[in-house]
C-alpha cells in the first residue's frame, strides 16, 4: 500500500507541473522599453504593445531564447535609422512569427509568416526583397490569420509605455 501512496503522490506533482519552464526574459530584451504601434488599413485599426529594439544589440537579440509562452503575448518593433536590407532568420526562436516590413513612412511593404527552423527549412531567411526602416515581430496569427492582407497598412508609433 506505502507503494501506491507514493505513485498517487508522484502522479499529482507530474500533473501540478508545468512540463516546460519558462525562463525569465533574456536581459538585453527585458531592458527594452515598450511602444504602443498602431496597425491601420482603411477603418480597420489595431493597437500592439511592442518592445522597441533600435540599436544592434537589440536587434540582433530579437526573439531568440524567448520561452513559446512569452512569444505568444509579446512583439517586437525593430526600426532601423537609415535604408535596411538585411534578412530575419529564426535561429534560436522556439515558435512561429508574423513580420512586417514597413518603409520610412511606416507603410507595409511585406508580410510574411516565419516558421520554427526544422530540417527542412535550417537556413530560411525573410526579407521584402528592398530596403526597410522597420520591422515588427508578433506570434504568428495575432494579427489575423491572413497576414498579407496587411501589406500596405499603415504603422504608426503613439510613444513609449510607462513602466
Amino acid at each position: 500500500m506505502p507503494r501506491l501512496g507514493a505513485f498517487v503522490a508522484l502522479c499529482v506533482l507530474m500533473v501540478s507541473t508545468p512540463a516546460v519552464a519558462c525562463s525569465p526574459l533574456p536581459l538585453v530584451l527585458a531592458a527594452l522599453p515598450q511602444v504602443s504601434v498602431v496597425i491601420q488599413r482603411g477603418e480597420t485599426k489595431q493597437v500592439i504593445n511592442a518592445r522597441l529594439a533600435k540599436d544592434a544589440t537589440a536587434r540582433a537579440a530579437g526573439f531568440q531564447q524567448v520561452c513559446l509562452r512569452q512569444i505568444k503575448t509579446m512583439a517586437i518593433l525593430f526600426v532601423f535609422n537609415d535604408p535596411f536590407g538585411g534578412v530575419f532568420h529564426m535561429r534560436n526562436v522556439k515558435g512561429p512569427l508574423d513580420i512586417l516590413f514597413a518603409d520610412k513612412a511606416g507603410i507595409v511593404l511585406d508580410a510574411q509568416t516565419m516558421t520554427v527552423y526544422s530540417k527542412e527549412n535550417v537556413g530560411t531567411v525573410y526579407s521584402p526583397g528592398r530596403n526597410f526602416y522597420y520591422a515588427l515581430e508578433i506570434a504568428a496569427g495575432r494579427l489575423g490569420p491572413r497576414v498579407r492582407e496587411l501589406i500596405g497598412a499603415r504603422l504608426r508609433v503613439k510613444g513609449v509605455i510607462p513602466k
